[in-house]
């Protein structure tokens, strides 16, 4: 079943500074498949380098510091099915490469900081996503990405964080009430005594119109016993429900909603990836990961179906014009 048979499906990933978009949007790249998604980064689209930033004492996360006209008419003509040609920001040494040219696959994958503040980028997305982790996590994150990757040390991360808070609950943090998920790890309840990633809670809050599948009763079937547990989704008013996702998910509840959910999905998954993410050096499967992702893909695809009725329907009303 091909997953795209018009224009590109597009998907934002939102969120502060070491909020986890790049694990969560590798993840996707990985199931769904690269020959299948265009990965785009919002912070190629950065108006000044790491220097000129420190010079200006201007924080990344803040509007002025992006081109944000220029997102606005990339995404534009990338949800028409056009090519760009884009800048690009290389986070090792905070310095800007060559730009380089991007055709849109059958979905547009964007991670980044503003994909949600202007009119215009908001109303490019079908499926939009913010990620809210609980602080404390976000934190850890940080730490550890920009010491290991982005040649920063502990303190100068620190501070960095301090001088960004401003910026953040004013530009990026607000973005959460337009996202059509949100979607917050939090510690569980072992959290402080082993520091397990791989066992984090999550919660999603869903706006989206598209429905989700019955997966309380597929756990339960799986997991006779203590299945409830799980996960839980509440539903909720004007239009919000919130999925519950227990860290300590069993194999067996995972495997069984990954079977549910490609009965939704077929040919879509490469199974082998769900749940994967690299924790330092190593990489390690999670469970609730796994389900975050299948419940994500899901609304991709599903949204996808919905694009190309849609197409059809137009297509067939100005056929019956002429």
């Amino acid at each position: 079943m091909p997953f795209r048979a018009g224009r590109p499906i597009m998907l934002c990933l939102v969120g502060d500074s070491g909020a986890g978009k790049s694990t969560l949007s590798n993840g996707c790249v990985e199931i769904l498949g690269p020959e299948r998604v265009s990965d785009i980064c919002f912070d190629d689209y950065h108006s000044l380098d790491r220097v000129g930033r420190t010079e200006r004492r201007i924080t990344a996360l803040h509007p002025d510091c992006n081109h944000l006209d220029l997102m606005g008419q990339h995404m534009r003509l990338l949800r028409h099915g056009e090519p760009v040609f884009k800048p690009v920001y290389d986070h090792t040494d905070g310095t800007f490469g060559p730009p380089e040219i991007v055709t849109p696959k059958d979905i547009v994958l964007v991670h980044g900081l503003h994909g949600l503040y202007t009119p215009e980028l908001r109303g490019q997305w079908d499926v939009s996503v913010f990620l809210d982790p609980d602080p404390e996590l976000r934190i850890e994150w940080k730490i550890k990405r920009d010491t290991s990757k982005r040649g920063y040390t502990r303190e100068e991360v620190i501070k960095q964080l301090q001088h960004r808070q401003h910026d953040s609950d004013t530009y990026v943090m607000p973005q959460r009430d337009k996202a059509d998920m949100v979607i917050s790890f939090c510690p569980g309840a072992d959290w402080k005594e082993k520091k397990d990633s791989s066992r984090l809670d999550v919660k999603i809050v869903l706006r989206h119109p598209v429905p989700l599948p019955d997966l309380e009763t597929v756990v339960r079937d799986a997991e006779k016993e203590n299945g409830g547990s799980y996960i839980k989704l509440h539903r909720g008013t004007e239009g919000a429900d919130r999925l519950e996702i227990s860290g300590t998910i069993t194999d067996k509840a995972t495997d069984a909603i990954e079977r549910r959910m490609g009965d939704h999905m077929p040919g879509h998954l490469r199974s082998d990836r769900v749940g994967r993410f690299m924790d330092g050096n190593k990489e390690r499967r999670s469970n609730p990961l796994a389900v975050t992702q299948l419940v994500l893909t899901y609304y991709l695809v599903k949204v996808t179906a919905l694009v190309h009725k849609q197409e059809q329907l137009k297509q067939d009303a100005a056929t019956a014009r002429r």
